[in-house]
């Protein structure tokens, strides 16, 4: 079966049958815009609109007996993705589902060109640099409070900014699923992996399950059981995701994908508290299950490693702007 041209027709079809007021066209993103969904995908689908007052907004909706995770915007003019191409790079990977007008095509076509370009490519470039600064300030920030575990995580956001940058740089590559194998032909995975995942063994269910009562428990807390990333569906998607990996056996790609989603979840129910704060006020059953999602206090030798990893991946990224 093609998954591809299954989502692609359940993607067209809900475009036509539940159109958003002043819809524009609607694009698939993530495995089914990059031509390779299998069993185990949902469909992102990306609506717009020609209301530049409309909010963005995110839904998990069951269509035909499938989720699809809808997210609707305001049709972008070429002058925001110039200002932000960094930001509005997966549309290279987008898949137009429904254009009736002609404007997604034109759109993207132009927006191509740009990222193409030097002058789009420097840009880039520039700004994923402007993310790592902020996560690096954000590192020291929590070091200076003392909050160690938010600097931990602050150092694999550095380091996340840093893959993911090599990879769309090096490799034009987007996705998620991929960074990993991606980062796995570098010799300095080895002590990135030692850092992130440890010695000990991964356990696809009891993450799972740890995930699941995670954002139960906030949801319950939160009282917003139409959060989107709080949602049980979520936890539905995040099976699919772990059959999908535990068949190829990448359970280091499972474990880092869900410790991400934990900290999503966290981002969805936040009140104002730091993640620190946040983790002393938890029963002790969910500090379990965040450390069992990795969450962990690195040292400050390995913070360092992981800062010096991005560094070296940023200027290959140097290297490899133009492609």
């Amino acid at each position: 079966m093609n998954f591809t041209s299954f989502y692609i027709d359940l993607a067209w079809q809900y475009a036509q049958q539940r159109p958003i007021a002043q819809q524009v066209g609607a694009l698939a993103g993530g495995s089914v815009g990059r031509g390779e969904a299998d069993r185990f995908s949902d469909l992102d689908l990306n609506v717009y609109t020609s209301n530049q007052e409309q909010p963005h907004y995110s839904a998990n909706v069951r269509f035909q007996e499938h989720v699809i995770q809808l997210h609707v915007h305001p049709l972008p003019q070429m002058e925001q993705i110039i200002g932000s191409p960094w930001d509005f790079r997966f549309l290279e990977e987008a898949r137009i589902v429904s254009d009736p007008s002609g404007q997604l095509q034109a759109l993207i076509a132009e927006a191509s060109e740009y990222f193409q370009s030097p002058q789009g490519r420097e840009r880039m470039l520039s700004q994923a640099k402007a993310s790592i600064a902020e996560h690096q300030a954000w590192l020291q920030e929590s070091l200076n409070a003392q909050e160690r575990m938010t600097a931990s995580f602050a150092a694999d956001a550095v380091w996340a900014d840093a893959a993911q940058a090599y990879a769309y740089f090096v490799h034009g590559a987007m996705s998620t699923g991929g960074l990993l194998p991606i980062m796995r032909q570098l010799d300095l995975y080895p002590a990135y992996r030692e850092i992130r995942f440890g010695a000990g063994s991964i356990d696809p269910d009891k993450l799972l399950a740890a995930l699941q009562a995670y954002r139960s428990y906030l949801r319950e807390r939160s009282g917003d059981g139409d959060a989107f990333a709080l949602q049980t569906v979520q936890d539905e998607l995040a099976a699919r995701k772990a059959a999908r990996y535990c068949e190829t056996g990448d359970l280091d790609n499972l474990a880092w994908q869900l410790y991400a989603e934990a900290f999503w979840c966290y981002l969805a129910a936040t009140d104002g508290r730091t993640f620190e704060q946040h983790v002393r006020e938890l029963p002790e059953a969910m500090q379990a299950h965040l450390i069992t999602l990795g969450f962990r206090t690195y040292s400050k030798e390995q913070m360092h490693t992981l800062l010096k990893q991005a560094e070296h991946l940023i200027a290959l990224c140097e290297e490899g702007r133009v492609r």
